[in-house]
């Protein structure tokens, strides 16, 4: 099975990841960058592949958009927690196959039981920004009617946090090799290869179409992965170099925001380890990508831009 590096960036006027535990503001590093955390990464990818693709979920909400317990869901999805009930999501849902699970099963009223548990194989790290962020606090006010009679109306104050631009450089990988025991399954290893072929559209179409009141606007910028054949390098952000002006106080991506040489330069010297490259860019840096591609090409690696 192929090990594979993703790079992705997308960039944001809103919220893209804000911090519940302080008021929802995105989440500030100290070099006045922002963090966007995995999880919600994952998120992205999980509602699009229900909502548009149709797949079925195991971290989920329920109708009442409350998280459902790990147990009840497998218990939905699988039918009994009696038999292996990893085996079972990874052939039911979307999200197992890729990111893995973990089943606390509770038997009897004193809640103890056991666990089934599976490292997913693909993971991705905790994301930042590339520039330096400002961060937009406007105060919210909201008027309502409270006594209808009367027409006496009141007023709510809150406050909405949000970004100027961010654009966040997302990394991540997959190795097969984390399916374990399940790999000799090939309805499980079909399934996976399915999984791992809605990655880009899912990461890609996710962003873009996620239309929430702390999400809109998101816009998806630039997608590659590199299959290696054997080898994993975990390079491939440093890679790819973001202009200067992108490295300070940005307020939109700018022209020529990439630079790809050392990118064609690495993988020119590990083209005989290479299954594959897959690309896309946004429609301001179409050209920039498809010469990419073309380069890449030009030295032997099999390149496939994606697009809709």
């Amino acid at each position: 099975m192929t090990l594979t590096e993703i790079l992705f960036y997308y960039e944001s006027k809103q919220n893209p990841n804000g911090d519940p535990g302080f008021e929802n503001q995105p989440r500030m590093m100290p070099d006045d960058t922002i963090m966007v955390t995995d999880v919600r990464i994952k998120r992205t990818m999980r509602d699009y592949a229900r909502d548009v693709k149709g797949e079925t979920l195991f971290v989920d909400f329920n109708e009442k958009g409350s998280p459902t317990t790990a147990d009840g869901k497998a218990k939905e999805i699988v039918g009994s927690l009696s038999g292996d009930v990893v085996e079972g999501l990874l052939k039911k849902t979307f999200d197992v196959p890729l990111f893995g699970a973990l089943v606390t099963i509770r038997k009897g009223s004193d809640q103890e039981g056991s666990s089934a548990k599976l490292t997913g194989p693909l993971q991705f790290g905790n994301s930042r920004s590339v520039n330096k962020v400002q961060i937009i606090n406007p105060t919210i006010v909201g008027r309502f009617v409270g006594k209808e009679k009367t027409g006496e109306q009141f007023s709510t104050f809150g406050k909405f946090y949000s970004v100027e631009f961010a654009l966040i450089k997302v990394q991540g990988a997959i190795n097969p090799n984390n399916l374990g025991k399940y790999s000799e399954d090939k309805e499980i290893t079909k399934k996976f290869s399915e999984k791992v072929s809605m990655i880009p559209d899912c990461l890609w179409n996710g962003t873009n179409k996620l239309i929430t009141r702390s999400k809109y606007p998101q816009r998806s910028i630039l997608y590659i992965d590199v299959s290696y054949k054997n080898q994993i390098y975990n390079d491939l952000p440093r890679l790819v170099t973001e202009s200067q002006e992108l490295k300070g106080m940005a307020k939109d991506l700018g022209k020529s925001p990439f630079d790809f040489s050392n990118l064609i330069d690495t993988l020119s010297k590990r083209k005989s380890e290479i299954e594959m490259v897959q690309l896309r860019g946004a429609e301001d840096i179409a050209e920039d990508v498809d010469g990419l591609g073309a380069k890449l090409k030009s030295k032997g690696i099999p390149v496939k831009i994606l697009s809709d």
